[in-house]
């Protein structure tokens, strides 16, 4: 168990040190990250759940019969479509909402030295200091960040993997329905009967918010492990204007 001085922000690190503090500062922090993001988290949930199933239930079922009729009723494809893409955009709203609970425990946490507990039953909801931090965070990419691509691009690789993996097992009840999906509307499209009982969609409804929940507090945690690869950049870049002067 890491002491409060060894989770501190301005600390170089190597690759490895950045992903187990990460993982340290959001488990030792999660009670106060959980009281922070709830209401978003059930947002973030939501509309998951809305853009998965217009997806497998509005999308698909014409993307798979659509070969098998030869007057396709457009319209009814491009308003599925938009509708489904629609949904995915609020799904990246509700993300970037999501982020902004981890930014703001990063901004206490680099300001204190602690995540502290949230003042209000409602959580904490993203301000103008939310925009400013996304701006200052492209603005840093793009200046000394790049003298340390190896580090940011480790970092994201890394992170990628993690959340990719967790993600999957985060969906396995979209993607098993989705090819149960594919295969009772192909089947449909060849004369047989699609077998699906009327409860089917609510219950595929209720099912991608409860993973989009979980998957909720798998992807708040990406955030941390940045945090810390530009606290450690940040070191490197004041010694080395340190050694200048």
């Amino acid at each position: 168990m890491k002491t409060k001085e060894d989770l501190m922000f301005q600390k170089t690190r190597s690759i490895a040190s950045i992903f187990y503090d990460a993982y340290q500062l959001y488990t030792e922090n999660f009670k106060q990250l959980f009281r922070a993001s709830w209401p978003i988290a059930i947002i973030y949930a939501l509309v998951f759940a809305l853009a998965t199933y217009l997806f497998i239930s509005d999308l698909l079922p014409i993307v798979v019969t659509l070969p098998a009729f030869s007057a396709t009723n457009w319209g009814a494809v491009l308003m599925a479509s938009c509708l489904t893409l629609a949904a995915q955009l609020l799904f990246v709203l509700a993300a970037l909402l999501l982020a902004s609970t981890a930014f703001w425990a990063c901004r206490e946490h680099k300001t204190t030295g602690t995540v502290p507990r949230p003042a209000h039953w409602w959580g904490v909801w993203p301000g103008l200091w939310y925009i400013k931090m996304l701006w200052k965070s492209v603005c840093f990419l793009f200046r000394p960040g790049l003298r340390h691509f190896g580090t940011l691009f480790a970092t994201f690789f890394i992170t990628l993997l993690f959340t990719a993996v967790l993600t999957l097992f985060c969906e396995l009840p979209a993607i098993i329905i989705g090819i149960a999906n594919i295969k009772a509307y192909a089947g449909a499209a060849a004369g047989d009967p699609l077998g699906m009982p009327d409860y089917m969609g609510k219950l595929t409804f209720a099912a991608f918010v409860i993973a989009g929940f979980i998957q909720a507090y798998v992807h708040l945690i990406t955030v941390f492990p940045f945090y810390y690869a530009y606290g450690s950049i940040d070191t490197l870049e004041k010694e080395r204007k340190r050694i200048k002067l």
